[in-house]
């Protein structure tokens, strides 16, 4: 049957998610369905303030006094999944845990928002609760090799705000594809965090323009050994500011900035971090950095999206410097991308489709200074020679540098909560062949098909773990790569599956 977003509104009500006493549980870079229904909600006007973050704290204020309890269109949903997750979530106490299998023959091309496994073979305890001003999420993930945390944290609620301990993925930015600055394609790293819970606006009449606003930043450790050299180990600082100025439902704005700094045999002072936050790291003829006394690498930027409710349709993009130029991002790295998204009441389903297009040379909007048009300057750096990237992955864009990348997804999830999805893309890896890079060495020329499913199966008969529904996620790729050097042209057929299950 149809479903009307003001029966949500007030069921979160009744769940307590109006408040900002609960410490942020929050939903991860790992479901599409989630973020596809929080975007149909928001789009409706039934979400004030900006949804281009994640982890996204499902505490997060739904509604203010200045909007209507209506909704701000005629369009009516089917029933998300939401309200199921928000009422698990909601329960105090300890949640039942989840073991998960994961099987796959290869890794995934490029890894993207959603859920795709990370090796071969995964074996995942879950385990979570939840207090009035507490949180937590214990995740263990055995990989044949090695023990990871990856997704693990605990949070305390501080008045309107979560601090927490975590290791997990960060999405900054409006792209279902990618994300220049930050992205789930590298393994999360060990960081201390602090986020804004409730989105409401600032109450002094000076600054209700803003609007809706959220804010997040922490601090991380890198595991990159680059050998007996300075550098090894930097941390990691990253800030993201995001707004809908006016209370303008249908434009929303975001300002993020990270930077590596410190490591083995680098300054890592107070006074370093002070000239990392006001911008004092170029070495330029004016300024008294040298190569001993820079603080750090920064990346910066913005990104927006644009939503016309009645066509159900929004266009986004994100530009990211590598450099800076009167206080502004240079270098630029740029990722633009338009959706669309509708019902489809024989299955009383809702889908969404988007395009996709992203260039992460450094070469857009450069200084005049500059003649190198931006080949290998962007996720790289003089000091971290591994450059912005966690064990060899780019902490940025799946893409890594110097690479352009179509993109073309559909994804269609009924009443269940069912997933089923489609992505085709065309792509070019280090156009130069040239640098260090994440993917190839060599440029590559590519294309590739993805189809995949998120299913939830009964399991009364089968009784697998216990008698509660089982949890699938499949995923079957196409690729096909020529090597622009040695013209060679190599395909890769694979998949995966991973089975969920309560204990």
């Amino acid at each position: 049957m149809a479903f009307s977003p003001t029966k949500l509104l007030s069921t979160l009500s009744l769940f307590g998610f109006v408040s900002s006493t609960f410490a942020a549980p929050s939903v991860s870079t790992d479901s599409l369905q989630l973020r596809h229904d929080l975007l149909l909600l928001k789009d409706s006007g039934q979400i004030e303030g900006p949804v281009m973050a994640w982890p996204y704290p499902t505490a997060r204020t739904y509604t203010s006094s200045s909007k209507s309890s209506e909704p701000s269109t005629d369009y009516q949903l089917p029933r998300t999944n939401i309200e199921d997750v928000y009422s698990q979530q909601s329960q105090l106490g300890w949640n039942s845990a989840t073991t998960t299998l994961a099987f796959a023959s290869s890794p995934l091309p490029f890894r993207s928002f959603g859920y795709q496994p990370r090796e071969e073979f995964e074996s995942t305890f879950s385990a979570s609760f939840l207090s009035t001003w507490t949180s937590g999420t214990l995740n263990v993930t055995y990989d044949g090799d090695e023990l990871h945390l990856d997704g693990s944290s605990f949070a305390i609620a501080i008045g309107n705000w979560s601090a927490a301990i975590d290791q997990v993925s960060r999405w900054w930015g409006p792209g279902w594809d990618g994300s220049l600055i930050l992205s789930n394609n590298a393994r999360p790293i060990p960081a201390i965090s602090l986020t804004r819970i409730d989105d409401k606006p600032f109450e002094h009449p000076l600054l209700h323009w803003i609007g809706p606003w959220t804010a997040t930043t922490f601090m991380g450790q890198l595991d990159n050994d680059e050998g007996d050299r300075d550098g090894s180990n930097a941390r990691l600082f990253g800030i993201r500011f995001e707004t809908s100025p006016f209370n303008w439902n249908w434009l929303d704005i975001g300002l993020s900035r990270t930077a590596q700094w410190a490591g083995d045999g680098r300054p890592q002072s107070w006074e370093t971090f002070k000239m990392l936050l006001l911008g004092e790291d170029n070495r330029t003829p004016n300024s008294n950095v040298t190569e001993e006394t820079e603080p750090g690498n920064q990346l910066a930027g913005g990104d927006y999206r644009i939503t016309i409710p009645q066509w159900n349709f929004a266009q986004y993009g994100q530009i990211v410097g590598e450099d800076e130029d009167g206080f502004l991002p240079d270098a630029n790295m740029l990722l633009f991308g338009a959706e669309t998204w509708g019902t489809l009441n024989s299955l009383n389903a809702t889908w969404r489709a988007y395009y996709e297009w992203s260039d992460t040379r450094a070469g857009h909007l450069l200084a005049h200074s500059r003649n190198d048009k931006g080949v290998n300057a962007a996720y790289n750096h003089g000091i971290y020679r591994t450059g912005y990237r966690s064990e060899g992955q780019s902490m940025g864009h799946a893409i890594d540098g110097d690479s352009l990348m179509h993109s073309l997804g559909f994804f269609l999830i009924p009443e269940s909560g069912n997933l089923y999805g489609l992505k085709i893309r065309d792509y070019q890896i280090n156009r130069d062949g040239t640098g260090i890079h994440g993917i190839s060495q060599a440029p590559l020329d590519g294309n590739s098909l993805e189809a995949f499913a998120s299913l939830q199966i009964e399991n009364r008969r089968l009784k697998i773990w216990s008698d509660t529904p089982i949890q699938l996620n499949i995923g079957l790729f196409y690729n096909q790569e020529k090597n622009l050097t040695n013209n060679q042209t190599d395909t890769d057929l694979g998949g995966y599956l991973s089975i969920t299950a309560k204990l």
